[in-house]
């Protein structure tokens, strides 16, 4: 996904990962912008970091995945080729921190091409933790995604604005 942001960016900044594009995000060219996104800008607003210089936001699988005009959860051979691009953009950023936003991004990023990868399923929701990725070290953080849907969940909600003041 394009970032109008990009040259603004902190180096090594946050990495945030979701899904994959919806609707909104291919036609405005930018990632989380539709509701999800307004949640998530939300989510950024309580914590300290500026969602223009500090964080980098992409996905766990880089197009959108639909079924007739409605979006999609990726399949797994889908994470599986999506991996391997989150791997090369890791790998040119290195993110500070990665946050990995609901079930599609934990699993992509069990699917790394990397000996320690799976090891992502093991680390409790809204728990941030130290990773060793071949390349360099850095913390990978495990949360729900802001879909309206996690919103609309009081738990999911208010453990997500907690679990955003802390980072």
């Amino acid at each position: 996904m394009y970032d109008p942001y990009l040259d603004e960016k902190r180096e090594n900044p946050i990495m945030i990962i979701g899904e994959a594009p919806g609707a909104n995000e291919v036609k405005e060219k930018q990632p989380f912008v539709g509701m999800a996104g307004k949640n998530l800008d939300y989510l950024i607003s309580i914590s300290k970091y500026d969602r223009k210089k500090d964080i980098l936001i992409t996905n766990a699988f880089p197009f959108r995945t639909y079924e007739g005009n409605k979006n999609r959860t990726p399949k797994a051979n889908e994470l599986k080729e999506g991996a391997k691009l989150l791997l090369q953009e890791i790998e040119i950023v290195k993110p500070r921190l990665i946050l990995l936003l609901g079930n599609s991004a934990i699993k992509s990023f069990s699917y790394l091409p990397i000996p320690n990868a799976k090891d992502v399923k093991k680390f409790e929701r809204n728990s941030i933790n130290k990773f060793d990725f071949p390349f360099y070290s850095t913390y990978v953080g495990v949360t729900f995604h802001p879909s309206p849907i996690s919103f609309n969940r009081k738990d999911i909600k208010e453990a997500l604005k907690s679990f955003f003041k802390e980072i």
